[in-house]
């Protein structure tokens, strides 16, 4: 009986202190909780896993990379859900790592945000605000220990850099996941006409910016989303997952799977 008294005791004191520690000092739970929020609600995460477990082929494509975090963190997302796919989810069959020699396009201007005529955008949403230079970003990757062999940069405001010469020299074929972070209807117009071609069924489309412009859902990056379907009929979306305050996911389904639905929500 004193044995079992001991034990309790044993198991109850380092409690007791762990506990009336986070009541008189309950801040140390801070870095846990934000690290759990952000793990549920990060967007490369639900993309990586979906496109992982689906094998979607193709490339990795962002839209206004500013500093790189997000790149990095898609990068992070893709390597280490593919690694587990393949070596524990489906070692026994032999099936080599189609994510493993991926490659990861960065797009921006570097200059910030263009100039925008649309009064409904947000404060935040000034030409030059956002401005970070192009060895910033390759500083930060480089640090972070991505295979910058595997990474491109394409400098320019879209309007003239986002064409046929810039895919060609991309060797551009398809697309597995694209991060659209720039902002305005009129990038995200360029942004969607350039992809397009390299788009199939499964591919996933992330609009940091979807929930935007005080809701009007023809202005900003949703009015462009909708034009552009509306502009190609063999085009619907399915809605796949919302992150935070602003940022939607979909999954690509061409040539009319469903006809009469464009954006289809889940």
């Amino acid at each position: 009986m004193k044995k079992l008294r001991n034990f309790i005791k044993s198991v109850i004191k380092p409690l007791r202190k762990i506990l009336t520690y986070l009541i008189v000092e309950p801040s140390v739970l801070n870095s846990h909780i934000a690290k759990q929020v952000w793990h549920e609600t990060n967007a490369f995460r639900w993309a990586a896993a979906y496109a992982v477990k689906n094998q979607i082929e193709g490339d990795y494509l962002e839209f206004g990379v500013w500093k790189g975090n997000g790149f990095i963190e898609a990068y992070r997302q893709i390597t280490q859900y593919s690694k587990r796919f393949y070596e524990v989810g489906v070692k026994s069959t032999g099936h080599k790592n189609i994510f493993k020699d991926m490659r990861f396009h960065a797009f921006d201007s570097f200059e910030g945000l263009p100039e925008t005529k649309n009064v409904s955008n947000p404060i935040q949403y000034f030409a030059g605000n956002y401005s970070a230079s192009e060895e910033i970003f390759w500083d930060r990757i480089s640090k972070a220990g991505l295979d910058t062999s595997r990474v491109t940069t394409t400098k320019g405001w879209f309007e003239n850099s986002l064409n046929d010469e810039t895919a060609e020299r991309l060797h551009l074929q398809k697309i597995a996941i694209v991060y659209v972070d720039c902002d305005v209807y009129e990038s995200t117009v360029d942004v969607l006409n350039f992809i397009q071609p390299f788009l199939s069924t499964g591919s996933v489309l992330i609009f940091d910016d979807w929930f935007r412009n005080k809701g009007i859902s023809t202005e900003g990056v949703q009015g462009a989303v909708l034009d552009w379907l509306e502009k190609n009929q063999n085009i619907s979306l399915q809605h796949y997952y919302n992150c935070d305050t602003r940022t939607a996911l979909f999954i690509v389904k061409i040539d009319g799977i469903e006809k009469n639905v464009k954006i289809d929500c889940v």
